[in-house]
């Protein structure tokens, strides 16, 4: 007989936001389980008095009644998903205070679970429980040993000081070459590693993170289009509009125009 473990009950909430440089969340503590998905930026968090710092592509679960608080910083902001769940567990400490990197396949399942939760349905919403579940079974999964039989594959602990190192030096145009030689690491394991983890190149997820903190910069109204081109590396501001709106289907100036003030 098989019997599930986790059984997500309820979704009481489920928001995309974007939280501006210093932003703070009182710290606080309620009776269901809270994931938090940070899409772009970084986003420092208290739980149980102890400090962790989500960055990119990185989650946690805030499990009931844990204290907990999130702010940014004074130079950067960040964009998350956060749901709110109820749920019974028979494994209490398995995600507990634990950052999280979301792989591939944990993706997949977000933004399925982004799409169903939309649709305001009783089909599409059983659908959005089941999606929570499986993303919880993944986060769960990806805290079991990351070893691969493959020494030509790289485990997700070696990968995650790489996308921290990208993300910390946006400023500069990195190269996959760069990325080798910090690393240690062969251009045909790097190469592997993001495909099998993100399924996308290293120049690919480098385009990513460059454009996601483009437009959060845009939503935070600090800096002006060439200002914020040059912090990300790029030295000509026609090249930065054109690469923007290839990714967003809309220009810098464009978007910035249709933020609200």
């Amino acid at each position: 007989m098989i019997q599930s473990h986790i059984r997500v009950k309820e979704i009481l909430a489920c928001f995309y936001q974007h939280r501006k440089p210093n932003y703070l969340f009182s710290s606080s503590s309620h009776s269901y389980y809270e994931f938090t998905y940070v899409d772009a930026g970084k986003l420092y968090t208290v739980v149980d008095d102890k400090e962790y710092i989500l960055h990119s592509s990185q989650c946690m679960v805030y499990y009931p009644n844990q204290k907990h608080r999130q702010y940014t910083n004074a130079s950067s902001g960040c964009s998350c998903l956060t749901i709110l769940f109820e749920m019974d567990i028979d494994t209490p400490d398995s995600l507990k205070n634990k950052i999280i990197f979301a792989s591939q396949p944990l993706r997949i399942e977000m933004k399925r679970f982004i799409n169903e939760i939309q649709l305001n349905t009783w089909l599409h919403q059983e659908m959005a429980l089941i999606l929570l579940q499986r993303i919880l079974i993944q986060a769960l999964w990806g805290q079991r040993s990351s070893k691969k039989e493959s020494r030509e594959l790289v485990t997700d602990d070696e990968l995650e000081p790489i996308l921290l190192y990208i993300e910390n030096h946006m400023d500069k145009d990195i190269s996959v070459e760069e990325l080798c030689r910090i690393f240690s690491v062969s251009r045909s394991s790097l190469q592997s590693m993001f495909r099998n983890d993100l399924n996308l190149t290293p120049k690919q997820y480098i385009a990513d993170v460059n454009m996601k903190r483009a437009k959060l910069l845009l939503q935070e109204h600090r800096y002006t289009i060439s200002e914020i081109a040059y912090q990300l590396g790029y030295h000509s501001l026609y090249y930065f509009s054109r690469k923007f709106k290839a990714y967003f289907g809309i220009s810098p100036s464009e978007y910035t125009k249709s933020l609200p003030q």
